[in-house]
C-alpha cells in the first residue's frame, strides 16, 4: 500500500512575512495612537469642566447668601492681612478659607487641579502657602481666579481690571454670561516665553512642572472657563486675546515683572 508523502515544507513564518506583519502592526498603531490620545484628552477636558462646574455651584451658593456678591479675597476670613491684602501672590494662589468653603459644598482637593496637568496636584502646591506668613494662608491651585484680590501681590501688569464682583454682572461691563470667574491655566515664562515650562520664577521644586494645562505640542490648545452665570465652556486659544496680539488690540493677560504671564 502506498502512503502519501509528508510535506517537508515548514508552516512557520518566513523572516520576510514576519517583518511584513510587524510593519502592518506598526502602521495600525501609528493610526490608532493619535485617536487614543485625543480620546484621553477629551476625557480630561470633561473632568476639568466638571471641576469648574463644582466651583460655580459653590459661588452660586455663596452669592445667594451674600446679595449676589462673589468672595472678596482682600478682606474678612479670606486673609490674615489687616490692610486689604489678599493671601498669595500669583493668579493661581487661593485663600485656604475659600478652598475649604468649596470643599464644604461638595468639592475636594482634585476640584482645584486640571487633570491635564496631574503632577501639579501634589503636596508641594496644596500646602505651599500654609506656612507663608507674609502672603498666607493660601494654596497654589491649577486654575486662575478672577476674584477681587486674586493676583494683587504679583507685580507686573495687574489682574485688577478683570476682577469679578458678583454673579449678575456690572452695568457697563461684560454681561454675566461673558464674564469669566475661574479659568484654565495658560501661562508663559517671562524669559523663555515657553508655555510648556515656567522655570525662571517661583519657589516650587523643579520636580513640579509649572505649565499651561492643555497643550497642543508646545503651544496652548485653549482652556475651560467658568462664567459669572455658572456656565462653563471650552475656548480655543486662537479665539483668546493674548500677549502677542497687536498693541492696538485689547489683551486679556496679566503678570510679567518677575512673574509669569497669565492669559485667558
Amino acid at each position: 500500500m502506498l502512503y502519501p508523502r509528508r510535506s517537508t515544507q515548514s508552516s512557520a513564518f518566513t523572516l520576510i512575512e514576519l517583518l511584513v506583519v510587524i510593519a502592518i502592526i506598526a502602521i495600525l498603531a501609528a493610526m490608532l495612537l493619535p485617536a487614543l490620545a485625543k480620546a484621553k484628552e477629551s476625557g480630561r477636558r470633561a473632568s476639568c469642566k466638571n471641576n469648574l462646574h463644582q466651583q460655580g455651584i459653590a459661588f452660586q451658593i455663596y452669592s445667594s447668601e451674600n446679595n449676589n456678591l462673589l468672595p472678596d479675597l482682600r478682606y474678612g476670613a479670606y486673609t490674615t492681612s489687616t490692610t486689604g491684602q489678599a493671601s498669595g501672590r500669583w493668579a493661581w494662589d487661593m485663600s485656604t478659607y475659600l478652598t475649604s468653603m468649596i470643599i464644604s459644598d461638595g468639592g475636594s482637593q482634585n476640584t482645584f487641579y486640571c487633570p491635564s496637568n496631574p503632577d501639579f496636584n501634589c503636596d508641594d502646591t496644596w500646602t505651599f502657602g500654609i506656612t507663608q506668613p507674609a502672603n498666607g494662608p493660601f494654596r497654589i491651585t491649577g486654575y486662575v481666579w478672577l476674584l477681587p484680590g486674586a493676583g494683587m501681590n504679583a507685580g507686573g501688569t495687574s489682574e485688577m481690571p478683570y476682577w469679578k464682583t458678583n454673579v449678575l454682572g456690572v452695568i457697563g461691563q461684560l454681561p454675566a454670561a461673558s464674564a469669566q470667574v475661574s479659568v484654565d491655566i495658560i501661562v508663559q515664562d517671562p524669559t523663555t516665553h515657553s508655555y510648556a515650562a515656567v522655570t525662571t520664577v517661583g519657589g516650587l521644586p523643579a520636580s513640579v512642572v509649572q505649565r499651561t494645562s492643555h497643550l497642543n505640542g508646545s503651544t496652548p490648545a485653549g482652556g475651560s472657563e467658568l462664567y459669572e452665570d455658572a456656565h462653563v465652556e471650552w475656548v480655543q486659544y486662537n479665539s483668546m486675546f493674548h500677549k502677542v496680539a497687536a498693541a492696538s488690540v485689547a489683551n486679556n493677560y496679566f503678570g510679567g515683572g518677575g512673574v509669569p504671564y497669565f492669559v485667558f
